[in-house]
Protein backbone atom coordinates (compact mmCIF):
# COMPACT_ATOMS: atom_id res chain seq x y z
CA UNK A 1 0.00 0.00 0.00
CA UNK A 2 3.13 2.32 0.77
CA UNK A 3 3.35 5.11 3.22
CA UNK A 4 2.46 8.69 2.70
CA UNK A 5 3.33 12.12 3.84
CA UNK A 6 1.47 15.18 4.61
CA UNK A 7 2.72 18.12 3.01
CA UNK A 8 1.39 21.88 2.81
CA UNK A 9 2.64 25.37 2.43
CA UNK A 10 2.22 28.49 0.59
CA UNK A 11 4.59 30.86 -1.91
CA UNK A 12 4.13 34.47 -2.12
CA UNK A 13 3.92 35.63 -5.41
CA UNK A 14 2.65 38.73 -7.89
CA UNK A 15 0.57 38.16 -10.60
CA UNK A 16 3.32 37.77 -13.68
CA UNK A 17 5.10 35.60 -11.27
CA UNK A 18 2.07 33.07 -10.52
CA UNK A 19 1.42 32.88 -13.95
CA UNK A 20 4.99 31.41 -14.18
CA UNK A 21 4.14 29.47 -11.25
CA UNK A 22 1.58 27.77 -12.73
CA UNK A 23 2.94 27.33 -16.18
CA UNK A 24 5.52 24.66 -14.29
CA UNK A 25 2.83 22.94 -12.41
CA UNK A 26 0.90 22.12 -15.86
CA UNK A 27 4.33 21.40 -17.22
CA UNK A 28 4.79 18.76 -14.78
CA UNK A 29 8.20 18.30 -15.34
CA UNK A 30 9.20 16.63 -12.17
CA UNK A 31 6.59 14.00 -12.79
CA UNK A 32 3.84 15.09 -9.88
CA UNK A 33 0.94 15.55 -12.01
CA UNK A 34 -1.62 13.54 -10.00
CA UNK A 35 -0.79 16.39 -7.50
CA UNK A 36 -1.70 19.00 -9.93
CA UNK A 37 -5.26 19.73 -8.28
CA UNK A 38 -3.62 20.03 -5.04
CA UNK A 39 -2.37 23.21 -5.90
CA UNK A 40 -4.61 26.73 -4.93
CA UNK A 41 -3.99 29.81 -6.58
CA UNK A 42 -5.20 32.29 -4.40
CA UNK A 43 -7.83 34.11 -7.50
CA UNK A 44 -8.24 37.88 -5.84
CA UNK A 45 -6.33 39.51 -3.16
CA UNK A 46 -5.56 42.73 -1.33
CA UNK A 47 -2.39 44.39 -1.91
CA UNK A 48 -0.19 44.11 -3.95
CA UNK A 49 0.93 40.11 -3.36
CA UNK A 50 -1.21 37.03 -4.40
CA UNK A 51 -0.47 33.47 -2.57
CA UNK A 52 -0.29 29.92 -4.11
CA UNK A 53 -1.12 27.42 -1.79
CA UNK A 54 -0.49 23.22 -1.56
CA UNK A 55 -1.99 20.95 1.11
CA UNK A 56 -2.31 17.50 0.28
CA UNK A 57 -1.24 13.77 1.47
CA UNK A 58 0.78 12.44 -1.39
CA UNK A 59 2.59 9.42 -1.73
CA UNK A 60 6.24 8.98 0.39
CA UNK A 61 8.16 8.41 -2.84
CA UNK A 62 6.76 11.16 -4.42
CA UNK A 63 7.98 14.05 -2.18
CA UNK A 64 11.26 14.45 -3.77
CA UNK A 65 9.57 15.29 -7.21
CA UNK A 66 7.05 17.71 -5.39
CA UNK A 67 10.19 18.77 -3.72
CA UNK A 68 11.65 19.54 -6.90
CA UNK A 69 8.73 20.98 -8.04
CA UNK A 70 8.60 24.00 -5.59
CA UNK A 71 12.03 24.15 -6.28
CA UNK A 72 12.15 24.66 -9.78
CA UNK A 73 9.28 27.66 -9.00
CA UNK A 74 11.61 28.83 -6.71
CA UNK A 75 14.23 29.07 -8.67
CA UNK A 76 12.62 29.96 -12.08
CA UNK A 77 9.64 32.42 -11.49
CA UNK A 78 10.20 35.51 -10.74
CA UNK A 79 8.68 39.18 -11.28
CA UNK A 80 10.35 42.03 -13.00
CA UNK A 81 10.71 45.45 -12.06
CA UNK A 82 13.52 47.43 -13.53
CA UNK A 83 16.80 46.07 -12.12
CA UNK A 84 14.99 44.20 -9.05
CA UNK A 85 14.29 40.29 -9.39
CA UNK A 86 11.68 39.17 -7.13
CA UNK A 87 11.50 35.26 -6.71
CA UNK A 88 8.44 33.69 -5.00
CA UNK A 89 8.75 33.06 -1.03
CA UNK A 90 7.32 30.55 1.35
CA UNK A 91 7.15 27.93 3.65
CA UNK A 92 6.24 24.11 3.03
CA UNK A 93 6.41 21.42 5.62
CA UNK A 94 6.05 17.42 5.62
CA UNK A 95 5.55 14.70 8.07
CA UNK A 96 5.91 11.67 7.25
CA UNK A 97 3.70 8.89 8.25
CA UNK A 98 7.19 6.98 8.91
CA UNK A 99 8.32 7.00 12.54
CA UNK A 100 11.83 7.12 11.49
CA UNK A 101 11.51 9.85 8.75
CA UNK A 102 11.97 13.52 10.41
CA UNK A 103 9.41 16.15 9.34
CA UNK A 104 10.71 19.02 7.28
CA UNK A 105 10.47 22.32 6.71
CA UNK A 106 11.19 23.76 3.27
CA UNK A 107 11.89 27.26 3.01
CA UNK A 108 11.80 29.11 0.01
CA UNK A 109 14.07 32.79 -0.74
CA UNK A 110 15.33 34.33 -3.09
CA UNK A 111 15.06 31.65 -5.98
CA UNK A 112 16.26 28.98 -3.67
CA UNK A 113 14.88 26.47 -1.38
CA UNK A 114 16.54 24.98 1.87
CA UNK A 115 15.41 22.39 3.82
CA UNK A 116 15.52 22.29 7.35
CA UNK A 117 14.51 19.14 9.79
CA UNK A 118 11.83 20.25 12.62
CA UNK A 119 12.33 19.80 16.14
CA UNK A 120 10.86 16.47 17.10
CA UNK A 121 8.52 17.78 19.25
CA UNK A 122 6.36 19.35 16.21
CA UNK A 123 6.69 16.39 14.30
CA UNK A 124 3.21 15.40 14.48
CA UNK A 125 -0.25 17.21 13.89
CA UNK A 126 -1.13 16.38 17.70
CA UNK A 127 1.74 18.15 18.46
CA UNK A 128 0.86 20.81 16.99
CA UNK A 129 -2.55 21.12 18.51
CA UNK A 130 -1.42 20.83 22.25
Amino acid sequence: MGMYAHVAGWLEVDGECLEMALAIIRADADGVGHYTNSWCPQSIGGGYSRHLFFGCTVRESAVDELRAQVARIASEAFSQDGEITDHPEGVFRAVYERERMPAEMWHISGGVLRVEEMPKRLTTPQDLCS
